[in-house]
């Protein structure tokens, strides 16, 4: 006959992480969308575009998010005080004009106010004399 043994075998289980470790969250890597200054008296300039909506001017009395006076020559104004917006919502950014006096562009081609165009990494907008890139880092 065989002996069984009824005490039970306690065994030890190693851990991953110490018990007083706080785990850290997974790192989500974030879309950053910026304009970078192509044309206009400071190049390289880089305006970054937060979450919603982005407005695109020359600060005065209405508060702006992108302030481009400091991109023109005081005797050659085109930027209007409210000029554009550009819109960052889920990953995508989207320009519309504000109804501006010398008009928005993208790649070349007017963007009329009510109108609002996608704008893609790598795409040209232009306000006044001011050239800008978007890039997505």
């Amino acid at each position: 006959m065989h002996k069984v043994d009824l005490h039970p075998v306690h065994a030890t289980i190693p851990a991953t992480d110490r018990a007083d470790h706080t785990p850290t969250a997974p790192v989500v890597t974030t879309v950053k969308p910026k304009l970078v200054v192509l044309r206009g008296s400071r190049i390289g300039v880089e305006y970054p575009l937060y979450e919603g909506k982005n407005v695109v001017g020359r600060f005065a009395d209405k508060p702006v998010d992108i302030d481009l006076m400091s991109q023109e020559s005081v005797e050659q104004i085109w930027c209007s005080r409210q000029h554009a917006t550009l819109t960052f919502e889920k990953g995508n950014v989207v320009l519309e004009d504000l109804n501006s006096l010398n008009g928005t562009w993208l790649n070349g081609m007017r963007v009329h106010a009510g109108q609002p165009r996608p704008v893609k990494p790598g795409d040209v907008v232009q306000i006044g004399t001011i050239q800008m890139k978007l890039v997505m880092g």
